[in-house]
Formats: C-alpha cells, sequence, structure tokens
C-alpha cells in the first residue's frame, strides 16, 4: 500500500508541470486539486458504508485539523520555497523526513532503532542526495519553509499513524482531503485565484491530480501507515523521487544521469533493507509488523 501510494504521488510533478503549462496558478491548482479529491473521496466513503459524520467527534476534529492545518501547512510551505529556491534543494531538504520520523519516534515515542533501519536511512538520505544533485546551502527565509515542509510532514505522519489505527481508511481520507480543501480555497480566494481552470487541458489534469496523486496516494498511505509503522512508511516511500525521475525520463523526455541510476539504485536499495530487516534481527518474523 506504501508503495502503491509513493507511485501515486510520483506523478504529482508531472501534474504539476502540466498544470502551469495550462495556465493554473499554485493556490489555484492546489484548491482544485483538493476540492475535487474530497468530492471524490466522500462519494467513495459513502457507497463503501464509511459515513465520515459517523466518526467520533473528536477524530472527526483531528482529521479535519490534520487536513486543514497541518497537511496545509506541509504543502504551503512546501511551494513557497519552490518559488525561491531550486527545486533540487527543496526536494534533497523534503526527503530528511525519513529521518525525522525516526528520530522523532526515538525521542518523543520511546522506540527503538535498529542498525537495519539507521543503514537503510543512510542509503534512502545518500540516494535522493544523488538523485537531486549537489547544491549550495545560503540561509534565506525560504530555506526555513523548505526545511519547515518535512518537520510539518513529520508531524503529520506520527499523528496520522495513532489516528488511523482506529478508523477507516476512506472515511479519514474523505475528511483530510476535505480539511485541505477548505484551507487552500481560502488561501485561493484570498490570492485571487480561486476559479475553475479555463480550458480542457486545464479540467483534464485538475481531474488528473485530484485522482492518482491526492485519491489514490493518500487513501493508500493512511491504510498502509498503521499496519507498517511510520518509520518504515516514511523510509519506503523514499522510493517516490525515483518513480518520479522515470516517469519524467518517459513523459517529458528528461535524461537520466549515471549519478541519478546510482542515487536510484540506493533508494531502492534502502527500501528492500527496511522491507526485509526482521530477516537480521533476533524474535518473530513479524515482529516489525
Amino acid at each position: 500500500m506504501v508503495l502503491g501510494s509513493a507511485t501515486g504521488f510520483a506523478t504529482l510533478a508531472i501534474f504539476a508541470k502540466v498544470a502551469y503549462a495550462s495556465g493554473l496558478g499554485t493556490e489555484q491548482t492546489l484548491a482544485f486539486r483538493f476540492l475535487l479529491a474530497s468530492i471524490g473521496m466522500l462519494v467513495l466513503a459513502l457507497v463503501i458504508g464509511q459515513n465520515p459524520l459517523r466518526l467520533n467527534r473528536k477524530r472527526l476534529v483531528t482529521l479535519l485539523a490534520l487536513g486543514g492545518l497541518v497537511y496545509t501547512g506541509q504543502s504551503l510551505t512546501y511551494f513557497v520555497a519552490l518559488r525561491s529556491l531550486p527545486a533540487s534543494l527543496v526536494v534533497l531538504i523534503a526527503y530528511i523526513y525519513p529521518s525525522l520520523v525516526v528520530v522523532a519516534g526515538w525521542l518523543f515515542l520511546r522506540r527503538t532503532v535498529s542498525r537495519w533501519h539507521w543503514l537503510a536511512l543512510a542509503a534512502s538520505f545518500a540516494g535522493v542526495a544523488l538523485l537531486v544533485g549537489g547544491t549550495r546551502f545560503e540561509f534565506s527565509w525560504a530555506l526555513v519553509l523548505a526545511i519547515a515542509s518535512p518537520t510539518i510532514y513529520t508531524g503529520y505522519i506520527l499523528i496520522g499513524e495513532r489516528v488511523m489505527t482506529s478508523v477507516p481508511a476512506v472515511a479519514a481520507s474523505a475528511v483530510i482531503m476535505s480539511g485541505a480543501a477548505l484551507a487552500f480555497c481560502l488561501l485561493a480566494a484570498l490570492n485571487h485565484e480561486l476559479a475553475l481552470p479555463r480550458n480542457a487541458n486545464g479540467w483534464a489534469v485538475g481531474v488528473g491530480i485530484a485522482l492518482f496523486p491526492t485519491m489514490v496516494a493518500i487513501s493508500l498511505f493512511m491504510a498502509g501507515l498503521p499496519r507498517v509503522g511510520a518509520a518504515r512508511a516514511a523510509l519506503i516511500s523514499t522510493v517516490e523521487p525515483v518513480m518520479t525521475v522515470v516517469l519524467a525520463v518517459v513523459l517529458l523526455g528528461d535524461r537520466l544521469s549515471a549519478v541519478q541510476v546510482m542515487g536510484g539504485v540506493l533508494v531502492l536499495l534502502a527500501v528492500i533493507l527496511v522491507q526485509t530487516a526482521h530477516l537480521w534481527r533476533p524474535g518473530p518474523p513479524n515482529a516489525l509488523k
């Protein structure tokens, strides 16, 4: 489920490029993305009998806040940072979140971290660094926002792991997306970008970005999160940049360098390592589940 989620999220950058080429703005794209996704997920939740309104009030408020504040904050800081910093730098910083999840779990939740997880962590970070290439750090407010994005996402993962143990995945995803939709519609209105796409290409991109990297990706991630745990889910999700590079090569004609190939191999090895780490640990085979 988490690997399927990473594949869905990997299409986001492709859809974003097409959206900008179709004349959509950032806030407009995000508002349209989450508005369509929330409607779709609410309908799906009702069809399969997971009415979000039947959720415990406390859980409902928590999920709305998770989408309207935490997920929105992560996305907003990420996209604002992209306005001033190179995409490679922002992506590199964003993928320190697996490290933050492991460290946060160790510091605040008293979770043990095996040497295999640390090794997978190092391999995934090195792989992502090779994928996006080296860059030079210079202090700026945009850099602060770029660092804030994975920090907020760490909180999103840890809170989501706890909340999702007692709520159905589709209903929870519908509420989270509704919270994000409300927040981004408000932001788009404040920035005078709350408008429907003006052409068929814009509508096609809007529907696509709402379906694959939003409805499918978020639902699979939230469903898989309580099954594998926050640390493993975060590490497994580092396969996303590899998929993004492959999609960019196939669909956009980008070239894949030898260094990027090495980085992709490291990320995939990290995913395999974290999935099979229990084979090198004492105890029952399902000790990490």
